[in-house]
C-alpha cells in the first residue's frame, strides 16, 4: 500500500471517529504539527445569547451617563428657550412689572408687620391742620399745607416728607400714594415706606386717581385737546392714554373699577349755555369709547365711587344716583329736593347722607335701591363716615355712632375739641388736632 492510500485511510478513521464522539490529538498530516483537530462541541445557544446580552448591558450601562447628560443639556436648552419667551412676553405685557411690584409691596408689609411692637395707639402726628386724611392698607397717610405722613395699621410712624407743592393733593391706591401739584406739573408715587417715583409733565396736572392694584390715572392740561388723560402701570408704565375734546370735557372725577382696567371719568362741559356733566365709562384695553351718562342739566358731580362691576355710585350736588356701567343707565336715583349736600359715604348695600334741610342738619339713610331708610337730626353736626353695619356722626366735640335703621348705639362725647375725622381702617380712627387713637364706645 503506497503512502497517498495511507494518508487517505487516516484521514477517514479520524472522521469515523469523530462522528462516533472522540477526540484525537495527532496531528494533521502535511502541517506544522502545532495544530491539533478537536471534535467540535454542540453549541449552546442560550448561554450565548445571555454572554450577548450582558455585553449589550454594560455598552448601556457605559453609555447611559452620556445620554443622561445630553438629554439634560436638551432640557435645559428647551427651559431657557420657553424663560426668554416668557420673559419677552412679560416685558411687552408689563406683567412682570406687576409682579415686581407686588413683591416689592409684599416687602414692605413684611417689615412693617416684624416692626409692629414700636407702634401703637394713641399716636401724635404733628399735624393739626390737615388737607386730607386718607386710609391706606389698614393705616393711614395724612397730608398739611407742608407735611406727608404715613402711618402703619398698627400705629407706627412709617415716613414723614415734604413734597414742596403749593397745592398739594393726595390719591391713594391699595399699597401706595400719589401726592400732585394742583398748581403745577410735578407729582411724586410713594410706597409705604419710601418714594418710587417723582414725574414731571408738560402740561400741569389736573387731577390724579389709583385703583387698587396701584394703577394710576393723571389727567393733564392740553394744548390741542381740552385735556388728557393718561394712565399708568404700578411700574410708571403708560398703557392708555386719551385725548378729551371740547364736547366730551375736562374730567373732574375718577374712580377705578375692581378689576383695575376699567374707570369712570365724570367731565365738565359747556353745552347749550349752561355747564353740564357727564360719565363715561372707559376700558383700558380698547381704544373705542365705552356707554356715557348724560347728568341733570345744572347738576355739579362731586364723587364717582364704583363698587362693583355693575354698580357705580355718581354723587352730585342736587342728587345720588346708581349707574351700570355696562350701559350707563340710571337705575337709582333720590332727589334732595332743596337741601344741600354736606357729607356723603355712598355704600354697596347702605348709604349715608348729611343734609342740610331749612337750617337743620339731618342724616339720612337709604338701601342699596336708594331707599330711605331712616331720617335722623343731627343739629350741629358736620360730617359722617360710614362702615358696612354703622355710621358715625362728627358733631362737635363728640362723635355718635348710628345703625342704617336710625338707632343710635352710643355716642362718646369725651373728646377734646372737634372730631377732624373718623377713618374706617384697619382700625375704627378719630383725629382730634394732631392726636390720633382708636375709637371706642365709651365705658358704661
Amino acid at each position: 500500500m503506497n503512502k497517498a492510500e495511507k494518508e487517505r485511510q487516516e484521514r477517514r478513521r479520524r472522521m469515523l471517529a469523530r462522528e462516533q464522539g472522540h477526540t484525537s490529538t495527532k496531528p494533521v498530516p502535511g502541517t506544522s504539527g502545532d495544530i491539533g483537530l478537536r471534535t467540535p462541541q454542540p453549541v449552546r445557544r442560550e448561554e450565548n445569547r445571555t454572554a450577548r446580552e450582558a455585553e449589550s448591558a454594560a455598552n448601556l450601562r457605559s453609555i447611559t451617563p452620556l445620554l443622561k447628560q445630553r438629554q439634560r443639556r436638551r432640557t435645559i436648552a428647551v427651559g431657557i428657550v420657553i424663560l426668554a419667551v416668557a420673559l419677552v412676553f412679560a416685558v411687552f405685557t408689563g406683567a412682570m412689572s406687576a409682579s415686581i411690584a407686588l413683591l416689592a409691596d409684599g416687602v414692605d408689609s413684611l417689615s412693617l408687620y416684624l416692626s409692629r411692637g414700636d407702634g401703637g395707639w394713641p399716636v401724635d402726628t404733628g399735624i393739626s391742620e390737615p388737607l386730607q386724611i386718607e386710609e391706606l392698607a389698614g393705616g393711614f397717610v395724612e397730608l398739611d399745607a407742608e407735611d406727608v405722613v404715613v402711618y402703619s395699621a398698627y400705629g407706627s410712624q412709617v415716613r414723614r416728607f415734604q413734597p414742596g407743592y403749593a397745592r398739594p393733593v393726595l390719591a391713594v391706591g391699595g399699597t401706595r400714594f400719589v401726592v400732585y401739584n394742583r398748581a403745577g406739573s410735578e407729582l411724586q408715587v410713594s410706597s409705604r415706606t419710601r418714594e418710587l417715583y417723582t414725574h414731571t409733565f408738560d402740561e400741569g396736572i389736573l387731577l390724579c386717581a389709583m385703583s387698587n392694584n396701584n394703577t394710576l390715572a393723571v389727567v393733564t392740561e392740553s394744548g390741542r385737546y381740552t385735556a388728557q388723560l393718561q394712565v399708568f402701570d404700578p411700574s410708571f408704565r403708560e398703557i392708555y392714554l386719551w385725548q378729551l375734546t371740547q364736547s366730551e370735557g375736562t374730567p373732574i372725577a375718577l374712580d377705578f373699577a375692581p378689576n383695575n382696567r376699567r374707570f369712570a371719568a365724570g367731565t365738565l362741559a359747556a353745552r347749550d349755555g349752561q355747564l353740564s356733566c357727564s360719565v363715561y365709562f372707559m376700558d383700558t384695553a380698547q381704544d373705542s369709547e365705552g356707554p356715557v351718562y348724560t347728568a341733570t342739566q345744572g347738576s355739579m358731580l362731586l364723587l364717582l365711587d364704583w363698587q362693583t362691576e355693575n354698580r357705580v355710585v355718581a354723587v352730585f350736588d342736587t342728587y345720588i344716583a346708581v349707574l351700570d356701567p355696562r350701559t350707563g343707565a340710571e337705575t337709582a336715583r333720590y332727589d334732595f329736593g332743596g337741601a344741600t349736600l354736606q357729607s356723603a359715604e355712598p355704600g354697596i348695600d347702605q348709604t349715608a347722607l348729611l343734609l342740610n334741610i331749612r337750617g337743620g342738619n339731618c342724616l339720612a339713610t337709604f338701601d342699596e335701591d336708594l331707599t330711605l331708610l331712616a331720617e335722623i337730626p343731627a343739629r350741629q353736626a358736620f360730617g359722617i363716615t360710614a362702615t358696612d353695619t354703622q355710621v358715625y356722626l362728627l358733631c362737635p366735640n363728640a362723635v355718635e355712632s348710628y345703625t342704617y335703621g336710625g338707632v343710635q348705639n352710643w355716642a362718646r362725647q369725651d373728646l377734646e375739641a372737634h372730631p377732624l375725622a373718623v377713618l374706617n381702617a384697619d382700625r375704627t380712627l378719630v383725629f382730634v388736632g394732631s392726636l390720633v387713637e382708636e375709637l371706642t364706645p365709651p365705658e358704661e
